[in-house]
């Protein structure tokens, strides 16, 4: 049972990436234009939502259990045509119902990732992890190389509406499909922090990872997720123009993963990691002193070459990480855990931008606040690092 709804599950996250881009790219250009370049406006409701999803993801590992997430994991895909629909019914009005749409917005996301992340743990050994994931990033970044110019051409030629529509019909697929998955197995033991936090305490190899997820939210999965496409759309101009690159830099994403498969089975990644995340800085740096095209070109090429490289490398240790030690009965408390850490890292992250921006008030800052930023990418990967040492050790002593 659990391979079949393996086999929806990577179905499904193909098909959904299609709308995870426009959110991540093309929703907060959409606002942007609305609201005339007010970044205060995105801000506030982004750390609204980060914030809703804190509380959102604890509630939920609080109930889910082997009877209700396969149930959980499909309303997310009803609340997602429900945000569609809000969409295509309000227009350039949901500036109005920003937040209602974005509490909607957070649990359709917060519903599919709880269930998603335990399946994975589930499914999985320390072994087929990282292979495992790497593939599935492979074949969502197929869908991420087609939506960024197919969008951004839909948006130019036509509407943003005509692409709502094109969403809602896309996800109405996403609901059949996810009609033929089974109940899901997991342990349906109830959530016990304190009970994990004092078995962990030791375990430095858990706290090492927790910092790395720390440290890579205060930096390139934080502020910068609405940094990067809001800088690089005030550059380019039109959304078509703004997808063409984004497809470009989906294609160096997946060429990164083909080579991460590669070199992780010769055990030689680990060292690199330090190494990628100060070229991703050094970039950066570039982009402060001369914040032109092509500087910003090689800081996304960057990112999306040695970024995702870390992003899907730091994901697979991150599920592995509670695999040993026998301490995998506590994944609900585990995913908990470095889901504070994470928040922690967004909350400071997303202060640190709008503490810049208000106080210069000017849109340069923000090229100086990406460097700042990417400067604790570079302490994330050492404890990236210092956690797969470990569970390599781990892995050849067993």
């Amino acid at each position: 049972m659990e391979q079949i709804n393996r086999k929806y599950i990577a179905i499904i996250a193909f098909l959904r990436k299609f709308m995870s881009v426009f959110f991540s790219l093309f929703f907060n250009i959409y606002i942007l234009k609305i609201v005339n370049n007010d970044i205060n406006f995105i801000l506030k409701y982004t750390v609204y939502s980060v914030i809703i999803g804190f509380i959102l993801e604890y509630i939920m590992l609080k109930i889910i259990n082997s009877k209700n997430a396969s149930l959980i994991y499909k309303m997310s895909f009803i609340l997602s045509v429900l945000c569609i629909i809000l969409l295509i019914i309000f227009k350039e009005n949901i500036v109005k119902y920003i937040y209602l749409f974005k509490t909607l917005d957070v649990m359709r996301a917060t519903f599919y990732a709880v269930p998603y992340e335990l399946i994975i743990i589930g499914s999985n050994n320390n072994k087929t992890m990282s292979s495992y994931l790497a593939n599935l990033n492979i074949l969502e970044n197929i869908t991420a190389i087609l939506t960024p110019i197919f969008s951004g051409f839909v948006i130019e030629k036509f509407s943003y509406n005509i692409l709502f529509v094109i969403l809602g019909l896309e996800t109405l697929l996403i609901i059949i499909l996810a009609s033929k998955i089974k109940d899901f197995t997991i342990h349906d033991n109830k959530m016990n922090l304190r009970i994990f936090w004092e078995k962990a305490k030791d375990k430095k190899h858990l706290k090492d990872i927790y910092k790395c997820m720390f440290f890579r939210r205060i930096s390139s999965q934080g502020a910068m997720t609405e940094l990067l496409p809001i800088v690089l759309f005030l550059r380019l101009g039109t959304e078509l123009s703004f997808g063409s690159y984004n497809t470009l830099f989906a294609i160096i994403s997946i060429v990164s993963l083909q080579i991460l498969k590669i070199i992780n089975n010769k055990n030689i990644n680990k060292k690199f990691y330090p190494y990628m995340a100060v070229a991703i800085f050094i970039s950066s740096i570039f982009v402060v002193f001369n914040a032109s095209f092509s500087t910003l070109l090689i800081y996304y090429i960057l990112m999306n070459s040695f970024g995702i490289i870390i992003e899907s490398e730091s994901c697979s240790t991150v599920y592995a990480a509670i695999k040993t030690d026998n301490l995998e009965e506590y994944r609900k408390e585990h995913i908990m855990t470095f889901n504070i850490y994470m928040f922690v890292g967004q909350l400071i992250s997303y202060s640190l931008v709008y503490i810049l921006y208000n106080y210069f008030y000017n849109v340069n800052i923000l090229s100086i606040t990406i460097a700042i930023l990417m400067f604790f990418l570079i302490i994330a990967t050492i404890y990236l690092r210092k956690t797969e040492d470990y569970l390599y050790k781990n892995r050849t002593q067993n």
